[in-house]
């Protein structure tokens, strides 16, 4: 009975862990990261706890034991996600082979450490990013019985004391080592280190001994059911409000994770003390696939969001059926057993289910093995990442050293402005332009520093706009914060839409460009950047994902860093971006002299034709200077209406226009009509070298056809039969001066 008792409550626990790690995933719970403590804590105890009630321990049995019912799901869950990915999903698995090589070997932490996976930045980046846990746990397993042998020959053979003791000094130098680690490094070199979260586990074996040992000491007096009782669900109540008001971004992340861990044993005292023989029958068997829960959820999380179904309660929903239908499955696989009441064919139909679950795997063994190992040309693409780098902090020094005198330059640059959009190129060349941003941008520093000298860049791997406020305060300290400023974050995921609104306004009125992602898919940035291009007039949105899309020169295996003509673009539309803007500027300043040119050029003579035009207008220079040319050798009917329509829309339409077109012009009778209703308020000259002849005419058009005249004329026609000699050309520029000169009478 007291085996039961014991396992019922523990199951209770395992229970409301699994519910608070599924939710947290879902992200529905914002401290449910902290349940991972409170499994580590059970797997010491049971670990410890199972092994000393065996009269023989065995380290055969024991591995054993494990690979059945650790490894072998774990490969099952594994190997099915890789194959339902990869033929449900257009998802881009770049990291298949040495990710899933990393779960198989159980180092999937460290491997995520040194991927810069970020567990906490909310987007799913593949569906085995919560497998970290299976690293540091397989790990334990390994080493685990070496050491229990250790302890226990300690504690049967010289004292019980002794492993009890050294187990609780590991214990407080371990939750120590993690504290501090806590305050000397990232976070998720803390929550991802094996070394940093072994004290859960340190705890649990911990507890395992103690209660091994010292449980038939305990008075009778603490053994009262509804003290136990209450003091069991009044932690439960204290776990419960950590997993609701502590997210992973507080000051006090690891002392809620200390915490949990140390209610957790607490829990486990109260709950094997106390004295009742009910049986939850649910609790007890949704506490069985809490395991399989944990492998199973992130996959079917990874599946259906990849199916973007827009109604979160539904996707919710259909998560956490499929989720628990599935893990149940599994674990009917891999554990049932037939007991005394059982049928035959329940065991028959567990290895008919096992054998489908081992024949779906095999797929993505076949897909796992023929994957390509991405692993060199990510140690590649970081090589040169900190070459770019070591080219920023140089040109960083330069910039520091020249600050002052270009910063004297630039009003002077601006007030001599006169010569049009030339000298708006050199001066953006020239600007100060500070850009912030992450390893994309680090891409690009090269060809950065061409376009912009005299720029200062700060980019950084796995960088988001977290940092971004650090840097302007610290750059506005130091005086150096100049103009404009581009920031190149969101690859990594950002701070949401408030906390760049700080970012703007310590930026103050600087212009502000902010470039977008090509993996929205992933971290959903690019609507919220285009917001905050719409709420500021300072800031304006580079549209990277949009300019990039269909360019797979662009980027390496990724679909995010940049292979060299990536790189390039990416340096060239930031350049475009800020120049057009300045370039606005510059035409918004020069307005009114617009203005007065506008009503001078209306009264001037603009030309419109193909080759033809292009052909005779060297013999018409001279005569026409500063006049406008208008010159497609592809010119349809519809580009040239719909110019000539926006123009006088515009009001930019001179009075006088002449049209000259070869025979690849081709314009019927209706589409002839609709032109010179167009423009029925200028005085029209129509050359054409078409064999078709417009009968149409207009007293505003001289509507002239010299094809008979050229092509009857073998002095006017090369020997190719097409294109027009030198005399042709002359002729027909003869023609236009002429009739223009008759038109201007």
């Amino acid at each position: 009975m007291k085996n039961k008792l014991y396992y019922r409550d523990i199951d209770f626990i395992r229970l409301l862990s699994c519910i608070a790690v599924l939710l947290y995933h879902l992200d529905l719970l914002k401290g449910g990261y902290l349940a991972v403590c409170t499994f580590f804590v059970l797997t010491g105890f049971l670990s410890s706890a199972t092994a000393l009630k065996k009269e023989k321990f065995s380290i055969l049995n024991y591995y054993k034991n494990r690979i059945i019912n650790i490894y072998l799901p774990l490969l099952i869950v594994v190997f099915i996600s890789i194959f339902l990915v990869t033929i449900l999903t257009s998802f881009n698995w770049i990291n298949l082979k040495p990710e899933t090589t990393s779960v198989i070997f159980g180092y999937n932490n460290y491997w995520q450490l040194s991927a810069n996976q970020d567990y906490f930045t909310r987007f799913i980046t593949s569906p085995f990013t919560h497998f970290w846990y299976m690293g540091i746990l397989l790990q334990f397993e390994l080493i685990f019985p070496f050491v229990f042998i250790i302890l226990k020959k300690i504690g049967d053979k010289i004292h019980k004391l002794i492993p009890c003791l050294l187990l609780s000094i590991l214990s407080i130098i371990s939750v120590t080592y993690f504290y501090l680690n806590s305050s000397l490094t990232s976070i998720m070199n803390v929550y991802y280190d094996s070394l940093s979260r072994i004290f859960s586990i340190l705890f649990g074996v911990t507890i395992g001994f103690i209660y091994h040992y010292y449980n038939n000491y305990v008075p009778k007096i603490f053994n009262n059911k509804i003290i136990n009782r209450l003091i069991f669900y009044t932690y439960v109540l204290l776990l419960i409000v950590l997993l609701i008001s502590i997210p992973s971004a507080s000051k006090y992340f690891s002392i809620a994770m200390i915490i949990t861990t140390l209610i957790t044993c607490r829990l486990i005292k109260y709950g094997i003390m106390i004295n009742s023989n009910k049986q939850n029958k649910i609790i007890k068997s949704l506490a069985n696939i809490s395991y399989e829960v944990y492998l199973i959820q992130y996959p079917v999380l990874f599946l259906i969001q990849n199916l973007e179904i827009k109604n979160q309660i539904l996707s919710n929903t259909i998560i956490i059926l499929l989720t628990v239908i599935c893990s149940a499955i599994l674990h009917f696989a891999i554990n049932y057993k037939k007991n005394e009441n059982s049928k035959i064919r329940f065991k028959k139909t567990k290895y008919l289910v096992l054998s489908m679950l081992i024949i779906i795997s095999s797929f993505g063994v076949y897909k796992y093995i023929n994957s390509k190992d991405y692993t060199q040309d990510a140690e590649d693409l970081k090589n040169k990442l900190e070459e770019n780098e070591r080219l920023m902090l140089e040109k960083q020094k330069e910039y520091e050293l020249h600050l002052k005198e270009e910063t004297d330059n630039w009003q002077k640059v601006l007030d001599d402005l006169n010569a049009g959009e030339e000298n708006i190129k050199n001066v953006v060349s020239n600007l100060h332009v500070i850009g912030i941003g992450d390893s994309v941008i680090l891409d690009a520093i090269p060809y950065l520093y061409k376009l912009f000298p005299n720029g200062y860049f700060d980019a950084k791997q796995s960088r988001t706009d977290y940092e971004a406020d650090d840097i302007v305060i610290d750059l506005k300290r130091k005086n150096m914060l100049g103009e404009p400023i581009v920031f190149g974050l969101g690859t990594n995921g950002q701070c949401g839409l408030r906390c760049q609104r700080e970012i703007v306004s310590l930026c103050e009125n600087r212009k502000i460009f902010w470039i977008n992602v090509t993996n929205d898919r992933e971290v959903h940035v690019n609507s919220t950047i285009e917001r905050l291009a719409n709420e500021y007039e300072n800031v304006y949105l580079i549209d990277w994902n949009k300019i990039a899309e269909g360019h797979n020169e662009y980027f390496i295996y990724d679909g995010v860093h940049l292979k060299r003509a990536g790189q390039i673009a990416y340096a060239n539309a930031i350049y475009d971006s800020i120049y057009k803007v300045y370039l606005d500027e510059f035409l918004a300043k020069k307005n009114e002299i617009i203005e007065k040119h506008n009503l001078e050029k209306k009264d001037k003579l603009s030309f419109y034709g193909n080759e033809l035009l292009l052909n005779v207008m060297e013999y018409m220079q001279d005569e026409y200077k500063g006049i406008e040319f208008n010159i497609d050798k592809n010119y349809t009917f519809k580009d040239l209406y719909n110019e000539i329509k926006n123009k006088k829309d515009q009001d930019l339409l001179t009075n006088n226009i002449t049209f000259v077109f070869d025979n690849n012009f081709n314009i019927n009778e209706n589409e002839f009509k609709e032109l010179m209703e167009l423009c029925k308020d200028n005085k029209v000259t129509f050359i054409s070298l078409n064999e078709n002849k417009i009968k149409t005419e207009y007293e505003n058009l001289k509507y002239i056809n010299i094809f008979d005249e050229i092509f009857n004329n073998d002095e006017y026609i090369l020997f190719d039969k097409k294109h027009l000699s030198e005399k042709a050309n002359i002729y027909i520029s003869n023609i236009i001066k002429n009739t223009n000169e008759k038109q201007g009478d």
